[in-house]
């Protein structure tokens, strides 16, 4: 996969500031999603918008 991404930042196809953004979500949203899951000190409420936070930041890098 890595080798895919450099070499479509070689060819020109891919923004940089694009991939370094995916790779920053892809690192750290499932960890922070199963963090939420999981903490019971967090309402459902607050897993929710915690939630809709993520999904935000996952439209925001798909669209560039």
């Amino acid at each position: 996969m890595k080798k895919l991404a450099i070499l479509l930042f070689l060819c020109g196809c891919v923004n940089p500031n694009a991939q370094a953004e995916l790779d920053t979500y892809n690192a750290i949203a499932p960890e922070y999603r199963a963090y939420v899951e999981a903490d019971p000190t967090i309402t459902e409420q607050q897993k929710e918008l915690r939630y809709d936070t993520v999904e935000t930041w996952r439209r925001r890098v798909e669209a560039k």
